[in-house]
């Protein structure tokens, strides 16, 4: 009864607020948090379900509803960005359909925000890079970008082949895997047949996740050796130069997902999430579940694992670690935090592929949208909203952070 009251409560604050509000909130990116963001793996732009992070922020008296349209962490970044980036244009009213094709834009007129120049939100699992950050001060000079960590989830090793109900791998194997050093099913489990990989073709923070761990967790050399980074043909250049020809590239974790599922003897790195709901076949890690083992508690980060006004620079030349380097003409206030990928590369207990993924927002510009965005930009550390999120915690794969953060500082990032 409790349990009923409370959402009856929630429902009827949702209704309130949407009317108090009158307005959308605009935002897209990452895939790997959309289900607990948004509670739909099915379609690009999500209207946000009941237990979803954003329903219940907007569930809170005076926050607008929300509009999530997942593109991928890169293209996500690109869109806050806004202008051409490598020959595309970027830009939030661009529409956001569904199919394989990565999206451009995050909808807005689809949802009555034909105004918005920029974006009110992005999500991304990959940390602003060097590039990233000049792409936004190129096209946005009058603004900074706001970036703080939101969640983190696990990176699945989902798969589908005839005759095999479980799979229990070690970290060497997933580095053979997609190192191209274990190419038949016969290596892995009882069975045979050619092994084909299923990866992200995007821009990806998964990648970015599932890559930071192989490059800290793989044993290679300096000719031979995964690159963290979010474009996987990069991951594996010093392996595989040119991919194998059955191995396929999707664009989302959804995709990735549906892919995996529509064909037999597939692997691939995904969302945990996705390959609960979705999938419904993923391996063991190093004996751990990616939802069992995983999200059961949030996830803590250090105050030392936390660099302001840092991004992602490239990747070592002989280990492929990232590299983080200080912003040059850095703003003063301290609303770019990067955490350090080494913090959670190898975890010390529990599911060891994790992601930690973003909230992005415009440190102006921000308009009559200002404290929306702010309650937004501070919502994943804000108890009333995160103990009420149904979709983020125990079995889902996804886990909130436990971080330092304090409310005035996180919402002082967003201006008008």
């Amino acid at each position: 009864m409790k349990t009923l009251a409370g959402a009856l409560v929630l429902s009827f604050a949702a209704v309130a607020s949407a009317a108090h509000a009158g307005t959308t909130l605009v935002g897209g990116g990452a895939t790997l948090p959309a289900l607990g963001y948004g509670g739909d793996a099915t379609h690009r732009q999500i209207t946000p379900t009941t237990g979803s992070f954003l329903y219940v922020y907007s569930a809170q008296t005076g926050n607008p509803q929300t509009s999530y349209c997942q593109t991928g962490s890169g293209a996500g970044k690109n869109i806050l960005a806004g202008g051409t980036i490598g020959g595309t244009s970027y830009n939030v009213q661009n529409a956001c359909p569904d199919g394989s094709a990565t999206p451009t834009g995050f909808g807005a007129a689809a949802v009555g925000r034909s105004d918005l120049t920029q974006p009110n939100f992005a999500g991304a699992d990959s940390p602003l890079s060097a590039s990233d950050y000049t792409n936004y001060r190129n096209n946005r000079p009058s603004s900074y970008p706001v970036e703080f960590p939101a969640v983190a989830g696990a990176i699945a090793i989902g798969f589908n082949k005839a005759g095999v109900s479980s799979l229990n791998l070690t970290d060497a194997q997933v580095c053979q895997i997609f190192s191209g050093q274990i190419t038949n099913w016969n290596q892995i489990s009882s069975v045979t047949g050619p092994i084909n990989v299923v990866y992200r073709s995007d821009g990806s923070g998964t990648t970015f996740g599932f890559s930071n761990h192989l490059s800290a967790a793989c044993s290679g050399t300096a000719s031979a050796h995964f690159v963290t980074d979010q474009a996987f043909t990069n991951v594996v250049a010093k392996y595989q130069p040119t991919l194998p020809s059955n191995w396929v590239g999707q664009s989302g974790n959804p995709n990735v997902a549906n892919y995996v599922v529509a064909n037999d003897g597939t692997i691939a790195y995904v969302e945990a999430d996705n390959a609960a709901n979705v999938l419904g076949s993923f391996a063991t890690v190093n004996g751990q579940d990616p939802i069992a083992n995983f999200g059961a508690s949030p996830l803590p980060i250090s105050s030392s694992a936390i660099n302001y006004n840092y991004v992602i620079n490239g990747a070592d030349p002989t280990t492929g670690r990232p590299i983080m380097s200080a912003i040059s003409g850095a703003p003063s206030t301290q609303c770019i935090a990067l955490v350090d990928p080494s913090s959670y590369a190898k975890p010390v207990s529990g599911y060891p592929i994790v992601a930690v993924s973003y909230l992005l927002a415009n440190s102006a510009n921000n308009g009559s949208d200002q404290t929306a965005v702010q309650n937004l930009m501070w919502a994943p550390y804000n108890s009333t909203i995160t103990s009420n999120t149904t979709q983020i915690g125990s079995g889902t794969g996804l886990s909130f952070l436990s971080t330092s953060f304090t409310q005035s500082a996180v919402q002082g990032c967003v201006g008008t």
